[in-house]
């Protein structure tokens, strides 16, 4: 069971995991910081800066007519005469804008110029599109709350009325707006609502309620609807002229030609001017260019909704968890990313719902919670890795066998003893460092020991050797004594070395803190992770190694251990795919031969206890001696069956060609030796010519003595070295196997063809080898063509290897047998169904000669029709 594991095992018995447990600490934190609003200004600060993050060009038809220090200059002190507004209205209307609305307010007639109100009046009356605000304000005597509105005469000309409220947050910074709001009751829209509905009713979808002109009783302000609104740049964003500028006319024609025209104050001290997320409080937006933002917002929809209290609670404590969710799939070195990243998403997230959808998420403490998660997540898993390890500690402490155990001095007897069947020691002596006393010894005497010894250092005095063996209470002091000119020096001095240190353990370091003791255990514990890691490196080595296939099966019948050859016989890639895989699956590719069953194997094994041996083929030719026994009952783990293959295709192939060789003696050489004799006694007793009996003779002693040749030459090839080889010179090889072939090739009327692509060819190699290589499949090709046809030899160099092919105009090969045809004694039939006379060592001959030269050999049926042969020989590059 690995660490991991354990830790697994560990935390279930616990109860909840430590996932689960750090999770609901950081949920319930969470909720509580969502819930409380303690993280307000953090929440308004990121608002602010997504709020910067994307700026917008203002509407072409929005125009704001200032009143500004311009216009002050050139018109004189605030307030003006109600003419000029007159004027101005006049002016606008006579450019043809589409509305006009002004954010001031005119609430008192004006005592000085009475005529100026009539005047306005009648402008505005005749203009018909001019919208005017009413201001929910303290009473300058009463202190109670009253709406200032414009003068009954203005109102009852005006296009639409309309509150201009900015609500402000508890940073003072005007975000939001409220689209409803009045005195008792919630009765006027904003004046950019009223203006929208003005201008388009059935788009804007919203209606002021019905306007009472007397004082309502209520002295309390109610609003709803409450939207931010996403300002769309900073003070000064919007398109403005200056309001002396329009009086006067100096502006092009068409400039507010079916344009929202705003009239505020601009000026510095004279009108109000709010800090929003974008100006900050070094540069307040004037109210006009407040109003402007809203109706841009509104006119497009995007008025943003902040999130409900009780969908932002929950999504905070649901946006923490996640992290607790994903860590367990990452390195623990990665977690730090992954909270980066979930930080970073989230609010990417939240700017994307922002500006995309419109909803105010306030994210504070779900980022709070999302970086406080890895600290959480760590803290916790040290806490639980810290207990876990106090209790492997504790475990350690109680089971000794897991400790270093000390050595014995009587075990140092029967180890130098081994000692001395390796080295020609002649004596050794073991003293008490600490005592002085005599401990052990044997053999020829030595001296006392040496003053100054070291551990792990060998000191020589003569024909003696003396170290120092560190022990947890003392100190031993080994002499060995060595014949006078065999004193071992490097390989066997350092055997020397590894003897003594198996006998050293080092004293327990009495540490004083409670730290220093943990690092020392932990120490401890390293120390037999390490040694039993050697222990399970030497096994995993050893098995690896082997040449068999091993592989354990639990009782469950699945895959528990195996090593690389056993899935390399089995057919698969890397030993890793066979553990915990169904073992009946994996084993079942094996074909048992005697027609037994892998169902009843498993039964002998498992049930009757039997050790079963047979042997089996993995198709196509992979033949395996396989060896299954049972596994007893190891320390309460469930029985299984070890599983050994061997590979035995070597020795079936030798056991194969021994018997075609016998055959091949028994028959093919036997036969015409006995057809001699025959004929030889049937002419002893029928007196006959002698040259009759010459004719019958010849043909039997011709195939009697090429079989021979055949034979020998196939040996003489397998026993061929490469180190004989010599510079050859592959086209003239090939030349002359061409002329040798030549009078049997004339014989049948065929033709021998050579297409070659160099003059020369150099490589190391027998040019006799070579030769009767090409010789042999010129002659196969010539066997099986039939007459007045080709034989085509084809040479070309591609890299550093040559490629001669040889093509015939025959039937071909059979496909079946195109694997085959290379083994000795092996003759194929013609795709015909003849078979041509031979012994099948010819194609033999040839694949022995090129593998000696490290080369291959292959056959195909060519594209219309004959065998085509190829053979490829590493050459020398750039051959001249």
């Amino acid at each position: 069971m690995n660490g991991k594991e354990s830790m697994t095992r560990y935390t279930r018995n616990k109860g909840l995991s430590e996932r689960t447990r750090s999770a609901l600490i950081l949920l319930l934190f969470t909720s509580l910081l969502a819930a409380s609003g303690l993280l307000w200004r953090w929440d308004l600060l990121l608002y602010d800066l997504q709020m910067g993050l994307m700026v917008r060009p203002p509407a072409d038809d929005i125009i704001i007519v200032a009143v500004d220090e311009k216009s002050l200059e050139a018109l004189g002190r605030w307030p003006w005469s109600r003419q000029v507004h007159a004027k101005l209205v006049d002016r606008l209307t006579q450019a043809g804008a589409k509305a006009i609305v002004f954010d001031i307010l005119f609430a008192e007639p004006d005592r000085i110029d009475p005529e100026s109100d009539i005047q306005l009046i009648q402008s505005i009356a005749a203009s018909e599109r001019v919208f005017m605000p009413v201001i929910l304000e303290e009473h300058r005597q009463g202190g109670m709350l009253v709406e200032s509105m414009p003068l009954p005469e203005l109102s009852n000309v005006a296009a639409g009325l309309g509150h201009v409220h900015m609500d402000l947050d508890a940073d003072g910074i005007a975000r939001g707006v409220f689209l409803y709001e009045g005195l008792g009751q919630a009765y006027w829209p904003h004046l950019m609502i009223s203006l929208l509905n003005w201008l388009a009713p059935d788009e804007i979808g919203m209606r002021s309620a019905p306007i009472s002109m007397q004082a309502p009783n209520i002295h309390t302000i109610n609003r709803h609807s409450h939207r931010l609104i996403p300002f769309n740049g900073p003070a000064g964003h919007y398109h403005r002229y200056s309001y002396s500028q329009v009086l006067e006319g100096d502006f092009l024609s068409n400039l507010f030609r079916d344009k929202i025209v705003l009239v505020g104050v601009t000026a510095t001290g004279i009108g109000d001017a709010l800090p929003t997320p974008l100006s900050g409080y070094g540069v307040p937006m004037p109210g006009v260019e407040i109003n402007a933002n809203i109706l841009d917002s509104l006119r497009r929809g995007e008025v943003i909704t902040p999130v409900g209290y009780l969908p932002h609670l929950l999504g905070s404590a649901l946006i923490v968890v996640l992290p607790f969710v994903l860590y367990p799939y990452f390195p623990t070195r990665a977690a730090p990313l992954v909270s980066l990243a979930l930080v970073m998403l989230f609010f990417l997230c939240s700017w994307i719902l922002l500006r995309g959808m419109e909803f105010w998420f306030p994210p504070s403490a779900a980022l709070l919670g999302l970086m406080s998660s890895y600290p959480l997540w760590s803290w916790r898993r040290l806490d639980q890795a810290v207990r876990y390890l106090n209790e492997q500690l504790e475990r350690m402490q109680r089971e000794q066998q897991l400790l270093p155990v000390e050595q014995p001095p009587s075990d140092m007897t029967s180890a130098m003893q081994f000692l001395a069947r390796l080295m020609p020691l002649r004596g050794w002596v073991l003293y008490d460092a600490n005592s002085g006393k005599q401990l052990l010894q044997s053999g020829e005497a030595l001296g006392l020991p040496l003053d100054g010894l070291v551990a792990g250092n060998w000191q020589r005095s003569g024909a003696e050797l003396w170290t120092l063996i560190e022990r947890p209470e003392t100190h031993w002091q080994l002499g060995l004594i060595w014949p006078r000119n065999e004193v071992p020096q490097g390989r066997l001095l350092q055997v020397a070395n590894d003897f003594a240190r198996q006998f050293t353990l080092e004293p327990e370091t009495r540490q004083g803190g409670v730290l220093e003791r943990v690092e020392l255990r932990m120490q401890q514990m390293q120390e037999a992770n390490a040694r039993l890691q050697r222990f399970r490196n030497l096994i995993s080595n050893e098995v690896g190694h082997m040449d068999d296939g091993l592989m354990v099966i639990n009782g469950l019948g699945r895959v528990v251990m195996s090593n690389p050859r056993a899935s390399f016989y089995l057919g698969h890639q890397s030993d890793r795919e066979l553990l915990g895989e169904d073992a009946y699956r994996l084993l079942n590719v094996l074909e048992i031969q005697g027609g037994e069953q892998w169902v009843a194997v498993f039964k002998k094994v498992l049930l009757d206890k039997e050790p079963v041996r047979f042997e089996a083929i993995r198709p196509p030719n992979t033949e395996l001696f396989v060896q299954l026994k049972s596994l007893e009952v190891v320390d309460a783990e469930m029985p299984g069956v070890i599983v050994n293959l061997s590979y035995i295709g070597t020795l079936k192939r030798s056991e194969r060609t021994r018997a075609k060789m016998l055959n091949f003696l028994s028959h093919d050489i036997r036969s015409p030796i006995t057809s001699l004799l025959s004929l030889t006694q049937s002419k002893q007793m029928h007196m006959g010519s002698t040259k009759e009996l010459a004719e019958q003779i010849e043909p039997l002693a011709r195939r009697s003595l090429k079989l021979a040749d055949n034979f020998l030459r196939l040996a003489r090839a397998e026993a061929a070295e490469t180190t004989s080889f010599t510079d050859t010179d592959f086209v003239e090889v090939a030349h002359n196997a061409m002329d040798e072939v030549y009078i049997q090739a004339k014989t049948r009327q065929i033709k021998l063809l050579r297409h070659f692509e160099e003059d020369e060819i150099w490589l190391q190699g027998d040019l006799g080898l070579l030769e009767r290589a090409l010789v042999n499949l010129l002659e196969n090709a010539v066997k099986f063509s039939p007459p007045q046809s080709r034989i085509i030899m084809t040479l070309f160099v591609t890299g550093s290897r040559l490629v001669c092919e040889i093509e015939d105009e025959g039937s071909g090969i059979p496909q079946d047998q195109l694997s085959d045809i290379f083994l000795p004694f092996t003759q194929a039939e013609s795709n015909q169904g003849s078979r041509k006379e031979g012994i099948g060592l010819g194609l033999s001959f040839v694949k022995v000669v090129a593998e000696k030269h490290h080369g291959s050999v292959t056959a195909k049926n060519g594209e219309k029709g004959g065998a085509v042969f190829t053979l490829s020989l590493p050459c020398e590059e750039n051959t001249p």
